[in-house]
């Protein structure tokens, strides 16, 4: 019996990841100001996020930041998170995962294939024209 159980679970293909819901994303990130990157690479930029889904991003090294918003696309239970920032690209969406304490972010525009992982919740806030955020 435990060699059939044993045979079942090892046949049962693994379900993939859900994304984070956009309520789930809206708790972790609100009143934060997270950093992300890729792993063994310089950190990618940083963004603060504030109540009613606005945000403001700036790639690290640089003091110019976007102010813009977030809004959830597709189905409530595995949604992409889209960011509309002032510089008139369009929509930016990504899928969010749990990582640990953190999360894993998944590009679905051009060109795809880069993930982003938060790296830390800057205590200082962001700085923006040389005025903190």
């Amino acid at each position: 019996m435990r060699a059939l159980l044993l045979l079942l679970t090892l046949a049962t293909p693994v379900r993939a990841q859900d994304a984070i819901t956009a309520d789930e994303f809206q708790a972790h990130v609100e009143g934060r100001t997270l950093t992300y990157g890729a792993p063994g690479q310089p950190p990618y930029g940083i963004e603060h996020y504030f109540p009613n889904r606005r945000v403001i991003w700036a790639f690290l090294g640089s003091d110019d930041c976007l102010e813009g918003t977030w809004h959830a696309k597709g189905p409530p239970e595995s949604p992409a998170i889209c960011f509309d920032y002032e510089d008139d690209l369009g929509p930016q969406c990504w899928r969010f995962f749990r990582d640990g304490d953190g999360l894993r972010a998944e590009f679905l525009g051009e060109g795809g294939g880069l993930t982003l992982y938060e790296l830390k919740d800057e205590e200082n806030g962001l700085v923006c024209g040389g005025v903190g955020v």
